[in-house]
């Protein structure tokens, strides 16, 4: 089955879970940056794309959890790339970038410790909700888009590229950033 080719979620059903990977926009191909993730941890991984430069920027400020992310693992993180970010009001995201403690709140967010899910996993959750690292929790839930194409969605955040497999974990692009009720 063609990975980057988009599956009809009644499809899917009937293949199982295994093929819902397919069904996400932009699935992960298996050749350049990324094609070497398997070999690399979530921030190297990160860092040979070239398009996650806020999100490295972010991480760099928060430097336990850039520590953190190269570590052992399993961790499973939801990324923003550069396009996401920018769906943030720019005072918005100066004030955030400006708080060191409220940026690290919203990285760990997107960060789930001690599993590596898969879109096949992530599936198998749709309806219920996974804790973050920062402590509060994700809504998983999977809807049908135009011509009954499945997307898979985290609280209002769309997974873009599924299943990027790193030494330490696994990564799922998303079109927006995570960003969990901040605390005052």
């Amino acid at each position: 089955m063609n990975v980057g080719k988009l599956v009809k979620l009644g499809a899917c059903a009937a293949l199982g879970a295994i093929s819902v990977c397919a069904a996400f926009s932009k699935a992960p191909t298996t050749s350049g940056p990324m094609s070497t993730a398997s070999k690399q941890d979530i921030i190297n991984t990160l860092r040979s794309k070239g398009s996650f430069h806020k999100m490295l920027k972010g991480l760099e400020q928060t430097y336990e959890l850039d520590k953190e992310l190269k570590g052992k693992g399993p961790y499973t993180v939801f990324v923003a790339d550069d396009k996401a970010w920018k769906k943030i009001n720019q005072a918005d995201l100066h004030t955030l970038f400006g708080n060191r403690q409220k940026l690290d709140e919203v990285l760990r967010y997107g960060v789930i410790k001690g599993q590596n899910l898969n879109c096949d996993q992530l599936y198998k959750l749709q309806g219920q909700q996974v804790q973050s690292l920062e402590g509060r929790l994700i809504e998983v839930r999977m809807t049908a888009g135009e011509k009954e194409q499945a997307f898979l969605f985290l609280n209002d955040s769309k997974v873009k590229k599924a299943d990027i497999k790193c030494s330490n974990g696994i990564i799922h692009i998303v079109d927006a950033p995570l960003m969990p009720p901040l605390k005052k």
